[in-house]
């Protein structure tokens, strides 16, 4: 079974991404809906993207560059988007 509900971040210089895995359609409508409440509070509208590796599990990635904003916005929206949804950690 594929992971469900777990985080994973990567940052370089100027760009940071963080990846939420799910393995149901419970978990993808969350996790999407998490995401756009949190561009509608903060205001701040990175690059979400979405990927099916089957009917029912993939993943979305949110990705932020230099250009969108500073590092510390993008670590907030992504703390926020994680405490929406339950996740505690992440790997890194």
């Amino acid at each position: 079974m594929r992971r469900d509900m777990c985080a994973d971040v990567k940052m370089e210089e100027g760009y940071m991404r963080m990846s939420i895995e799910f393995n149901n359609d419970e978990s993808r409508n969350k996790i999407s809906d998490a995401i756009s409440i949190t561009e509608k509070e903060m205001k701040i509208y990175p690059s979400v993207i979405r990927r099916n590796l089957d009917e029912h599990s993939g993943n979305f990635s949110v990705e932020f560059g230099t250009e969108e904003m500073n590092g510390r916005d993008s670590g907030d929206f992504c703390e926020a988007v994680m405490k929406k949804l339950g996740i505690n950690n992440c790997s890194i």
